[in-house]
């Protein structure tokens, strides 16, 4: 006895391509994100890092000490009047701008909420 074959059936939609500016509209796989045009990654944009400036979040203290050594330093947030210790070291000029408290964007945006709503 034989058993009629399963037929994978085919599934294509009417897609938009994802590519910023583009909008075509095609017919393709369920999981199909780009058009003919932009199937080759050669044919789209590429994607820019959003770059960070290093003074946002950091200090450059610049010095010519030779040996390592710990400095007071005041938090820079604004409402903070904390101190803290970094060790500073020869031939590196890049330190942390706030305190341990604040060392990240969620508990200096707390922070600085906690301080507006007094």
């Amino acid at each position: 006895m034989q058993l009629p074959k399963y037929k994978k059936k085919k599934r294509i939609k009417l897609k938009v391509c994802q590519e910023p500016g583009c909008g075509r509209e095609f017919w393709g796989h369920p999981i199909a994100k780009y058009c003919e045009l932009h199937r080759d990654i050669k044919q789209r944009q590429k994607q820019k890092k959003d770059i960070e400036n290093i003074e946002s979040k950091n200090i450059i203290f610049r010095h010519n000490y030779t040996e390592a050594m710990d400095l007071e330093f005041k938090c820079c947030l604004e409402g903070c009047n904390n101190t803290f210790t970094i060790r500073i070291f020869p031939k590196q000029y890049v330190y942390p701008r706030f305190c341990m408290e604040h060392r990240n964007d969620f508990k200096r945006a707390n922070f600085l909420r906690i301080m507006q709503k007094k």
